[in-house]
């Protein structure tokens, strides 16, 4: 990724948790699991993964044609769930 791309993730990252109240603190402090970056990084991948086996195998047995997601979508899910496991310091209770 470019410079760029990489400053654009973050700063969608960044926003993305002000929205969902996402919060950072220290390993002394809890917060519930709908907080974690990295929960909501392995719901979106699970989601997206489960659609595109559905796209995949049901969709053109039903006559349905369903957009496919690129590849890259998933890299950056996965570099944004091992980003958001290694900056975490706050355990989910």
């Amino acid at each position: 990724m470019s410079m760029l791309s990489n400053l654009i993730a973050k700063l969608a990252g960044k926003f993305v948790a002000g929205k969902l109240n996402l919060k950072e603190g220290n390993q002394m402090d809890t917060k519930k699991w709908w907080q974690s970056k990295t929960i909501w990084t392995g719901v979106v991948t699970f989601l997206l993964g489960a659609y595109s086996l559905f796209q995949a195998s049901i969709g053109p047995s039903i006559g349905v044609v369903l957009p496919v997601i690129p590849e890259w979508v998933f890299t950056l899910l996965g570099a944004i769930g091992i980003y958001s496991r290694v900056v975490a310091d706050t355990k989910i209770g």
